[in-house]
C-alpha cells in the first residue's frame, strides 16, 4: 500500500494498489505532518513509513526513496515519476518529537542532500508522548506533565516492562541472576506488582491481593554494597531453591489482578465514586515511577547477557549499524573544546513536601501539580563559581585510547570477544567502529582517574545541573531517552556552540547523595533515599535511553548509584577549574 501525495497542496492520503500485496506494506508521506498519526495507528510489525521533507524534485525522490529501501531492506515500491515533494525540512529536534506524538519511532534518518531527508519509521510496541503533549484527564485536569499518571501512561509503561520480562528474558533464564549483585530474573516479575499492590492497600486501608503470602518473597529487592555484599538495607527474604519460587504463570496472574485492581480505583475516581487527594495521587506517583526505575535496572542486567541469552526487544527491529556508524562518523567535534559556565545561583530541587500532603489545607489540592521523591524537596539555592565543562561526556573511543595505558578492568557496558573489545546493545554486542562516539558508560571510580589524568575532574551537581540547563536537549527535542533507541547515540552538544543531546546516557557527578536541608524522608516507601546516605552513593543526573521522559525531563529527579557500582548506565563529563 502506498500512501503519497503529489505535491504538497494535494490531498494528504490517497491509496494504491487497492488490494495490498501480501506482506508488509510502505506508506509514502511527503511533507505532510498531519498524515503521521493517521498512517501510523493502521501500521502492522514490518510496514514502515517513508517520511520525506524538504523540496526536491521527482527524480530526487525517487532516488532518496530508493536509497532508503535498500539500505532499509524494504520492497521495491514504484511510484509516480512526477512526485515530487515542497515542503519546510524538518530537523531532527522537530522530527523526533512530532514522531513520538504520532505513536512512531524513525528506525534511520538518510539526509540525502541539504534540502531532502527521508525518515524510515514503523510502529514500536510503545511510545512515550512528549510531556509537551500530555493530555487532560479527569485526575489531571491542567495537564501537568509530573501530575497524577494517567491510565493511558500506565498501559505504555506495562508494554514496556512486558516487552522487557516477557519477550526479552526465555524462560531458561529466569532463575539466573544476570549480575552478581542483584536477584534472579523471575524476582522482578513478581517485585512490581507486589509494590504496587501493597503501597495501594496500605493507603486504601484494604487487604493486599491474593496470594497474599507474594509480599514475604516479594516486597523489596537488594542493592548491597559492592565491597561487602554482606552489607544491604533491609529487604525480603527470597527462596534459594528453584522449585520454592512461585511459577511464572502465577505472577502472571497476579500481575494481571492486580493491574484490574488499578484501573478499577482509576475508574471510581474518575467516576466520582471516589475522592482524589494529594497523597493518593503522590502513591500512584510512586508506584509508577518505582516501575519505570525498575526496566532501567532490569535491563542494564539483562544486557550483560545479551547475545548469550538474553533476546532482543520484540517488535523493535535491529538497529542499520553499518549505516548509521556512516553518519555518526560525520558528526563534527564540538567547535570549542569547552563551554565556560558561572558563577550562578542554581536551584535545585523544588517544595513538594510529602509531609505536606496530610496539612487539612492542601490535603485536596491535586491538580496544577507534579508529584516527585523524597530526595527533590524541599527546593534550595547553590551557588557555582565559574568553570569550564566539556560540551560531550566522555566516549568510548576517548576511554578506550586512556584505558589502554591503564591497569583497569574493562567497563561492564564493554566485552572482549576474540581479542576485539565491543560495546554491549539489547541486540547484542557491537564494534568500536559503530559505538566509538557513544558515551561510555563506567563506574565512578574509573571516570574520576580519568577526568583527573585529564587535568580536570567531575561537576558538582549544581555545576552539572547548570550544564543540563543551559546545554542539553532532552525528549521534547532530539534527546536520546524515552526508548528513542535501544542504544547510546553520540553526542551532538558544541557545534557552534549550540545545544545537543548527551547521547542517552546519566551523567556522574561528585556530590555525595545524602541529607540536605529541609530534607522529610517518605513514609510511602520508607527508605527509598535515607537507606543509602551512606558515602558510598553519588548523585547521577540526566537520563539515559531506556528512561521514561517523565523522569528524564524533570529537572529535579535525581539518581544515585554506588561510586564503584559498574552495571548502570552512566557516563561523565569532565570540568575544569577556571582561575579567578
Amino acid at each position: 500500500m502506498l500512501s503519497s501525495s503529489s505535491s504538497s497542496s494535494a490531498s494528504p492520503v490517497s491509496t494504491a494498489p487497492s488490494t495490498p500485496p501480501p506482506g508488509p506494506s510502505q506508506y509514502l508521506a511527503l511533507g505532510q505532518p498531519s498524515v503521521l498519526k493517521k498512517l501510523g495507528s493502521q501500521l502492522e510489525e514490518g510496514d514502515r513509513i517513508l517520511y520525506v521533507s524538504g523540496a526536491s524534485s521527482p527524480k530526487e525522490v525517487s532516488d532518496a526513496l530508493a536509497k532508503a529501501r535498500e539500505i532499509a531492506g524494504l520492497a521495491s515500491v514504484q511510484i509516480d515519476g512526477t512526485t515530487g515533494v515542497k515542503s519546510e525540512l524538518v530537523p531532527p529536534a522537530t522530527a523526533y518529537p512530532m514522531f513520538s506524538n504520532a505513536g512512531l519511532t524513525s528506525q534511520i534518518r538518510l539526509p540525502v542532500s541539504s534540502a531532502l531527508n527521508v525518515d524510515v519509521l514503523y510502529r514500536p510496541p510503545f511510545t512515550y508522548p512528549t510531556l509537551a503533549a500530555t493530555p487532560a484527564n479527569p485526575l489531571n485536569p491542567t495537564a501537568h506533565p509530573f501530575g497524577i499518571p494517567s491510565r493511558e501512561d500506565w498501559e505504555q509503561l506495562w508494554k514496556t516492562w512486558d516487552t522487557v520480562t516477557l519477550g526479552m528474558i526465555p524462560r531458561e533464564m529466569l532463575h539466573v541472576k544476570p549480575i552478581d549483585l542483584r536477584h534472579i530474573c523471575l524476582f522482578y516479575l513478581g517485585h512490581i506488582p507486589t509494590f504496587l499492590d501493597m503501597v495501594l492497600s496500605k493507603e486504601l486501608g484494604e487487604p493486599n491481593t491474593e496470594p497474599k503470602w507474594f509480599t514475604e518473597i516479594f516486597e523489596r529487592g537488594i542493592d548491597p554494597h559492592v565491597d561487602d555484599p554482606e552489607h544491604c538495607h533491609r529487604h525480603s527474604v527470597v527462596p534459594t531453591k528453584a522449585e520454592d519460587w512461585p511459577t511464572l504463570e502465577d505472577i502472571i496472574t497476579f500481575r494481571t489482578r492486580v493491574r484490574d485492581r488499578t484501573f478499577k480505583l482509576y475508574e471510581d475516581l474518575e467516576s466520582g465514586k471516589r475522592t482524589i487527594y494529594r497523597r493518593l495521587g503522590r502513591v500512584l506517583m510512586c508506584a509508577y515511577e518505582h516501575e519505570a526505575w525498575h526496566v532501567e535496572t532490569l535491563l542494564y542486567m539483562l544486557i550483560q547477557r545479551a547475545g548469550t541469552g538474553t533476546l532482543p526487544p520484540p517488535g523493535f527491529p535491529t538497529p542499520l549499524f553499518p549505516e548509521l556508524a556512516k553518519q555518526w562518523a560525520t558528526i563534527p567535534p564540538p567547535t570549542e573544546p569547552t563551554v565556560t559556565l558561572g558563577p550562578a545561583e542554581v536551584t535545585l530541587g523544588w517544595d513538594d513536601q510529602e509531609s505536606d500532603d496530610l496539612l487539612p489545607e492542601l490535603k485536596y489540592k491535586t491538580t496544577n501539580r507534579g508529584y516527585g521523591w523524597d530526595n527533590e524537596s524541599p527546593a534550595r539555592t547553590v551557588h557555582v563559581g565559574a568553570f569550564r565543562a566539556s560540551w560531550r561526556p566522555v566516549s568510548n573511543g576517548e576511554y578506550l585510547a586512556w584505558w589502554r595505558t591503564k591497569s583497569l578492568p574493562i567497563p561492564a557496558s564493554w566485552v572482549e570477544e576474540d581479542g576485539e573489545i565491543m560495546v554491549r546493545t539489547a541486540f547484542g554486542p557491537v564494534g568500536m567502529d559503530v559505538a566509538e562516539q557513544w558515551p561510555v558508560m563506567a563506574a565512578y571510580d574509573h571516570m574520576e582517574m580519568y577526568a583527573k589524568g585529564k587535568g580536570g575532574r567531575l561537576p558538582t551537581e549544581a555545576e552539572l545541573r547548570l550544564f543540563l540547563d543551559s546545554y542539553n536537549t532532552g525528549y521534547e527535542e532530539d534527546g536520546n531517552v524515552g526508548f528513542r533507541n535501544w542504544h547510546p547515540v553520540p553526542s551532538n552538544a558544541g557545534i557552534d556552540g549550540k545545544r545537543g543531546t548527551n547521547g542517552g546516557v546519566w551523567e556522574w557527578t561528585s556530590t555525595k547523595f545524602d541529607r540536605h536541608d529541609g530534607f522529610d524522608p517518605t513514609t510511602i516507601f520508607s527508605g527509598y533515599s535515607s537507606d543509602f546516605f551512606d558515602n558510598v552513593h553519588q548523585v547521577v543526573l540526566g537520563g539515559s535511553y531506556a528512561t521514561i521522559p517523565r523522569q528524564a525531563g524533570r529537572r529535579t529527579a535525581r539518581n544515585f548509584y554506588q561510586h564503584n557500582y559498574p552495571y548502570a548506565w552512566v557516563s561523565a563529563r569532565v570540568v575544569f577549574d577556571v582561575e579567578a
